[in-house]
């Protein structure tokens, strides 16, 4: 060896890399981001669940509530049960959306509890309320 020649410290690196290792690298990239993608969705899922109505909208949905219960009440000849049928109405949106208030409603299921109270109507559970209703 000469003292003028140079001597490099980098290994030689084969010049080509196999396909099948490269498909392999590509495969599990493709695993990850899928992994990672359900996540996101899942944890996008949990936010939706987590972020509860406004107050004005639980407010509109126990006027809806109260309006539904009035309008049931005078096309069933049933006045003076708007409470009693008011509480029926808001104990079946409570059970559908497993909730104790209509605040904890979450936000994504606003449209679906509304449209829950839009066409409520149960004969049997307003003919039994207009029963006790009525004087004896």
């Amino acid at each position: 060896m000469e003292k003028n020649e140079i001597i490099t410290a980098e290994p030689q690196l084969p010049s080509t890399v196999s396909n099948e290792a490269l498909m392999e690298a590509l495969r599990n990239m493709a695993n990850l981001l899928r992994s990672t993608n359900e996540r996101m969705c899942g944890l996008e899922q949990e936010v939706r669940r987590l972020t509860k109505v406004t107050p004005s909208q639980a407010a509109a949905l126990n006027g809806a509530i109260r309006k539904r219960a009035g309008d049931l009440c005078i096309q069933h000849r049933a006045t003076g049960c708007e409470k009693a049928l008011a509480s029926a109405i808001r104990k079946a949106v409570k059970q559908t959306c497993g909730i104790s208030s209509a605040r904890e409603l979450p936000r994504s299921d606003y449209p679906v509890a509304m449209k829950q109270v839009e066409m409520w109507d149960d004969y049997r559970l307003i003919r039994d309320i207009k029963r006790k209703g009525e004087p004896k």
